[in-house]
């Protein structure tokens, strides 16, 4: 049997941040009692749903976190799982009646192997997305796969839950971008931002998001145009820390397929990829493109060790707290719609 390509995963820095910060509260107390709350998993199942006109509710995708842990006064981790009710096979099905949801190995590979095929192709769609969030302190490591929906997903799904069990709060919680200063950098060593544009093609009906609200409204007054595309412009320099915030805002919108920031000196920004904290590591494949779950926490904890660690120069990434050190920043999204082994590779 040929060996199984080792799977990629990108791990996220992001810093939790609140509408309303309360001193004392944070995500991980938050985890906590939210898990005392929740011995099985039907406790923390939310079924994201589809109403039609005449009332019929279709179930969409279902969200829950599995395999909650401890591991001490201010770090824990914990996964999130979604399926599309109905789509896999039964036996792939979680039980809601367990205390944590298991698949098991033969069962992985027996979905791997067995993937319907239509129209001649095989269906290669996975069928439970699990990503792995880390919390520490003020900040979280999130290894995220597509099929959740993207870390905004995560972050609705466990407010959703919290709201629906009462768990006190002074108000939801947000994951950040993480930006190295480099980005401002960039923007100040040429000059500035004189220009930002955006554009789309497809409006969205009911858009939560205010930037894919704005296009979707321009774009439906000439609704044959192939894209619609909003700019701002100065003639002197637009504000950095506005320009970099938007920007990062409409990179999270999968609606939004051009995102480019004009600078002084005539060149462009169009990716904000390489700012990002971040770290790419390979995990094995254990069947099913499913990851080696003791081997990721592992290098999730070791990344974690690494932005906590000063360099040469004393700076770090991460103070004990989880908060944000030097010259990093965050970036909030649209708020309207023990120890540890050493890590290796710095953030860009």
């Amino acid at each position: 049997m040929a060996k199984k390509k080792a799977l990629q995963r990108t791990l996220q820095l992001k810093p939790v941040q609140f509408s309303k910060p309360v001193d004392g509260i944070s995500l991980y107390n938050l985890m906590v009692s939210l898990n005392d709350r929740c011995p099985i998993i039907r406790n923390r199942l939310h079924v994201k749903s589809l109403t039609l006109q005449d009332g019929t509710v279709i179930p969409q995708i279902c969200y829950f976190y599995n395999n909650f842990e401890i591991l001490d006064d201010t770090t824990c981790k914990f996964e999130v799982w979604s399926y599309e009710p109905g789509v896999m096979p039964h036996l792939l099905e979680p039980n809601p009646d367990l205390p944590n949801a298991v698949i098991p190995e033969e069962l992985q590979q027996e979905a791997e192997g067995n993937a319907e095929v239509q129209d001649g192709e095989k269906d290669n769609r996975e069928l439970i997305h699990i990503s792995h969030v880390l919390v520490f302190g003020k900040s979280a490591i999130i290894e995220c796969t597509r099929g959740t929906g993207g870390v905004h997903h995560i972050q609705s799904f466990l407010n959703r839950i919290m709201r629906d069990l009462n768990i006190p709060r002074p108000s939801n919680f947000y994951f950040t971008d993480a930006v190295s200063g480099s980005l401002k950098a960039e923007i100040d060593r040429a000059g500035g931002a004189i220009g930002f544009t955006l554009g789309m093609s497809t409006a969205v009906a009911n858009a939560e998001n205010p930037l894919v609200g704005m296009l979707s409204s321009a774009k439906q007054h000439m609704a044959n145009s192939s894209m619609v595309t909003v700019g701002w412009s100065s003639k002197t320099k637009l504000d950095t820390n506005a320009v970099v915030q938007t920007y990062e805002q409409a990179q999270q919108q999968d609606e939004i397929e051009s995102v480019i920031i004009h600078l002084k000196d005539k060149s462009t920004i169009n990716s904000l990829s390489k700012f990002k904290i971040k770290r790419d590591v390979e995990v094995a494949d254990i069947g099913g493109k499913n990851p080696s779950r003791p081997e990721l926490w592992r290098k999730m904890l070791e990344y974690l060790e690494y932005l906590t660690t000063p360099d040469d120069d004393g700076n770090r990434i991460l103070d004990e707290t989880g908060a944000l050190a030097g010259n990093e920043t965050f970036i909030p999204l649209s708020r309207r719609n023990n120890k540890r082994a050493q890590g290796q590779d710095r953030a860009e």
